[in-house]
């Protein structure tokens, strides 16, 4: 940072000055050193007339406390860890965006952990995040199991986990329903007038697709005459979804595909073989990520509030850190919704 430059009877003086200290505040303020630093971190214990005089004084001498001297103080720094399975899928790199925002927001800076999906990879993050002091974690697991996750807790700092449910009692943690998604993806489909349906899915090791096929279920039991299917992609990606409409030997009159990259390579390998989405076969995607929007025949999709998990999780590991004795942990859901474009028919036909 430079200095403020020195101004001497002869005008304006070529050599810096060094930047204010926070004694210097205090002593611009007539307040104590103490004084000054409770109004910068815990204003609520100075009085109002004393805390605008600190900040008046602040403003004069243009002082930028150090981060670095605030973390040694308080054992932390202000920085909040962000484990992704995947920093190039589109959809975990909209939870980064709506966490980095929050975390701006309440003056911390948000550190970005690659693991992959595997669990050294996390161990070795969280360590590291203890090693610097991190106040806490944001963790997105695609397959975690329960031993995993306790693992992780043992690490000594506050955790939080996006895009999965878990009990309340064991700690915080955001989600959406998904079993209401499958739901409302599968009951578009039925007042569609589609009656043979299958669902593409990853692999139920992924909470989500259990619970996303749970739902499709729950809408297909509401009529005796829909059919149910499921085929199992081994990764959800475009190429699989390709692979998957190149080897449906009798075709269904409409698709749940678990996320939009299925979708997307669904509807792409289906046009390869000549059939007409939705005219043949109707296709409802899930997240509706970028790609939903770009691909030939947009898709219907249901929509997660992506950003709102990263955002609620970093609040919610915020207030943990900073209000410890009266933070509750909290499982928060949110709702998904259907975003209506050109793969399923625009009137109902049943």
């Amino acid at each position: 940072m430079p200095g403020r430059t020195a101004v001497t009877a002869r005008g304006v003086d070529a050599i810096p000055v060094r930047p204010a200290r926070i004694q210097d505040v205090a002593a611009a303020a007539g307040v104590s050193v103490s004084t000054v630093s409770n109004v910068l971190n815990r204003p609520e214990r100075v009085n109002a007339r004393t805390a605008e005089r600190v900040r008046d004084a602040v403003a004069a001498l243009d002082y930028v406390p150090h981060p670095g001297a605030a973390g040694l103080r308080t054992g932390h720094t202000s920085s909040i860890g962000l484990v992704l399975p995947d920093v190039t899928n589109s959809f975990y790199a909209r939870i980064a965006r709506g966490a980095a925002d929050a975390a701006y927001d309440h003056g911390y800076a948000l550190v970005l952990c690659h693991s992959g999906d595997a669990p050294e990879r996390e161990q070795g993050y969280f360590t590291m995040l203890v090693e610097q002091r991190a106040v806490g974690a944001v963790v997105v697991p695609l397959s975690a199991d329960p031993t995993r996750l306790t693992r992780l807790r043992e690490r000594g700092i506050p955790l939080v986990l996006a895009d999965r449910a878990m009990p309340a009692q064991d700690g915080c943690s955001v989600s959406v329903d998904d079993i209401a998604g499958g739901r409302i993806a599968v009951q578009h489909l039925l007042g569609c007038g589609a009656r043979d349906i299958v669902v593409v899915n990853g692999e139920r090791s992924i909470r989500q697709c259990t619970d996303r096929y749970q739902g499709a279920r729950q809408a297909v039991r509401t009529r005796r005459e829909a059919r149910l299917g499921q085929v199992v992609a081994e990764e959800m990606t475009v190429a699989y979804g390709m692979e998957i409409a190149r080897g449906l030997d009798d075709l269904p009159d409409g698709v749940f595909c678990t996320n939009d990259f299925l979708a997307a390579g669904l509807c792409r390998g289906l046009a390869e073989r000549g059939v007409k989405v939705p005219e043949d076969v109707q296709v409802v995607g899930y997240g509706d990520l970028d790609i939903a929007s770009f691909v030939g025949t947009t898709l219907t999709t249901v929509r997660q509030p992506v950003e709102d998990l990263g955002r609620a999780a970093v609040e919610m590991l915020l207030d943990e850190v900073e209000a410890r004795a009266e933070h509750a942990h909290e499982a928060r859901v949110f709702a998904p919704g259907l975003v209506l474009r050109d793969s399923t028919l625009s009137l109902a036909a049943g």
